[in-house]
């Protein structure tokens, strides 16, 4: 008995966390996904796996990825042309060295574009003269604002293009562009994003023979934002700015994964223990899926074995035929005539389309020729049912001899 309590108990708190787990799983798909991880292979609203996906589609160079850092890739010291570089990352914290390579690959003729929210000063201070700079480290996920927002797009020609969103407004860095920087690479800045504060959201710096573009607000790459109303003709916008169709591509995966790092954490794990770690993961998400279920199983077939047996209970009777017969009579008793000549007619609709696959639509005068043919009933005795079934429809009541006369001449198709 105490051994039945046991495992009673256990299959219940199994049970209990698998619901948990399927209600998790529920909830998640049914509210908005506020959660960021700028990724590139996620669907949800923040990351940028379409903003990815139209890069790598449209690239007319060719398209590829990097994993290592920058100044490792040694793009700044060769001659390469008519490439982009894209960095959409939290936060972008390069080296020296890898400040320096981005200027130098720029200055052949290059782009660089960085998305991120949170920048260094020294970055900044490597580009322009900035008074704000100590305003440009932002906590990662970023506060949000519950809004309707929109983003200036500033075109060459004073015009403006607005896009619109209505979802949730970060807190980025603040970018500026006041003073030029003494150095022979940067010759101008030009602010080609504000949001409806005014706050510069995108910046364009030209960088010798090439172009660096520098956003604050990752959101503006974002799926939720691209795919928002008219919103796809943004990347349509940045697509010209960085050459796609005569450009290669070169995505950066090496910043997004070392700077999504917790500063105090070189492993990534952060302060979530083991559940982070599994649920981040998809196939450590289905290994601890199997395992559960496998325990919930042994459980329930071990609980089983020690049961009493299940005692045989008698087969229940079938008695559709008696109902059948019971309404028909009390049909038959009042003289409701059309309903059972309805009845008739719809069983018989119901035997063409399970047997012969002849539907109700499909039985017209234009087409009992081929009824016919494929019931193998004379075209006379489809014609006559054809005939029967429209004068009765046609009519609020009938007579008992033309329900007779329509029941024998379809029991007379059964039976052929």
């Amino acid at each position: 008995m105490k051994s039945r309590l046991i495992i009673g108990g256990a299959i219940l708190i199994v049970v209990t966390f698998l619901f948990l787990i399927l209600n998790k799983l529920l909830n998640s798909e049914k509210k908005f996904d506020k959660s960021f991880t700028v990724s590139r292979y996620s669907y949800k609203p923040y990351d940028c796996k379409f903003f990815f996906d139209e890069l790598k589609r449209n690239a007319g160079e060719g398209f590829k990825e990097n994993n290592i850092s920058f100044e490792l890739t040694q793009l700044g010291e060769g001659n390469t042309t008519n490439t982009s570089y894209i960095i959409v990352s939290p936060k972008f914290y390069p080296t020296s060295f890898a400040i320096n390579h981005l200027k130098a690959f720029a200055s052949k003729g290059n782009n660089v574009f960085i998305c991120a929210f949170s920048l260094t000063a020294e970055l900044i201070d490597s580009l322009y003269s900035s008074p704000q700079k100590n305003n440009l480290s932002v906590s990662f996920p970023p506060y949000l604002i519950e809004s309707r927002w929109n983003v200036n797009w500033n075109g060459e020609d004073s015009t403006q293009t607005q896009y619109h969103l209505w979802g949730h407004k970060p807190i980025t860095a603040v970018l500026d562009s006041i003073y030029l920087p003494g150095n022979d690479l940067i010759t101008d800045i030009d602010t080609l994003i504000t949001d409806n504060a005014n706050k510069i959201q995108m910046l364009e710096i030209e960088c010798g023979y090439g172009r660096i573009f520098l956003c604050n607000n990752p959101i503006l790459v974002s799926n939720y934002f691209l795919l928002y109303q008219d919103n796809y003709t943004f990347f349509n916008k940045i697509a010209d700015k960085i050459n796609l169709a005569e450009n290669n591509i070169i995505w950066d995966d090496y910043y997004r994964t070392v700077n999504s790092l917790d500063d105090n954490d070189s492993t990534g794990i952060g302060r979530s223990e083991v559940f982070r770690v599994i649920f981040q993961n998809p196939p450590l998400v289905w290994a601890f899926y199997t395992f559960m279920a496998g325990i919930a199983l042994f459980l329930l077939i071990y609980y089983r074995r020690i049961q009493k047996p299940i005692p045989i209970y008698s087969t229940p009777k079938n008695n559709s035929e008696a109902y059948i017969s019971v309404v028909s009579g009390l049909y038959w008793q009042q003289q409701n005539h059309k309903s059972i000549a309805d009845k008739i007619i719809g069983q018989f609709f119901e035997y063409l389309t399970h047997n012969f696959h002849i539907h109700i639509k499909d039985f017209q005068e234009s087409e009992l020729e081929k009824i016919s043919l494929k019931t193998g009933r004379s075209l006379e005795s489809i014609r006559e049912i054809f005939d029967e079934i429209t004068l009765i429809k046609s009519q609020e009541e009938i007579t008992k001899q033309s329900l007779m006369s329509l029941y024998q001449r379809i029991n007379a198709f059964y039976q052929a």
